[in-house]
């Protein structure tokens, strides 16, 4: 597969409301991103009220069906919200087996344009045209002429270890 064309990278940045197992609720500024070398994701990072932030990886597609019907299932799901007026969309993020889903309401109208332009990047179907298959091996394997790397620690098991050349 032949390195992309071009690079595009699609980000928008709204409040949402973050709804927890207790009911509180409370706004979270919210970062999408849209890389087309990644092209079947969109990273979600929650900017809490403090220095941490919290980054989430999901389908594209999850979120596009997600605004028609409740799509996913597992640790993560999407809908519309049938009882907001404004038009909301709601995720719900399992962190954890153990815990409950944390709901996000986003507007649905602001997602909605947020996808659109992801669409004008890479249009649906389209995705494998996008994925860089060669530069990814290139980059796990090391280009040729690169020195080789150690990956283990050098006061661990195995080469390295008392002297020994990887």
């Amino acid at each position: 597969m032949s390195q992309p064309d071009i690079l595009t990278v699609v980000a928008c940045r709204m409040l949402v409301r973050l709804i927890v197992a207790e009911g509180v609720d409370r706004p979270v500024m919210l970062d999408l991103f849209y890389d087309s070398t990644d092209p079947y994701a969109v990273s979600l990072t929650f900017h809490m009220h403090t220095d941490d932030s919290v980054r989430w990886v999901l389908g594209r597609d999850l979120l596009l069906n997600g605004q028609q019907e409740l799509t996913g299932v597992g640790d993560v799901q999407v809908w519309p919200s049938r009882s907001s007026p404004a038009g909301k969309v709601c995720v719900a993020l399992r962190p954890c087996a153990e815990r409950e889903a944390v709901v996000v309401t986003a507007s649905a109208r602001a997602l909605n344009a947020f996808l659109r332009r992801t669409l004008t990047v890479v249009p649906a179907g389209t995705e494998e045209r996008h994925l860089d298959v060669d530069g990814t091996v290139r980059r796990l394997l090391g280009d040729p002429g690169e020195p080789h790397r150690q990956v283990w620690p050098r006061d661990g098991d195995g080469p390295g270890a008392e002297g020994e050349s990887p």
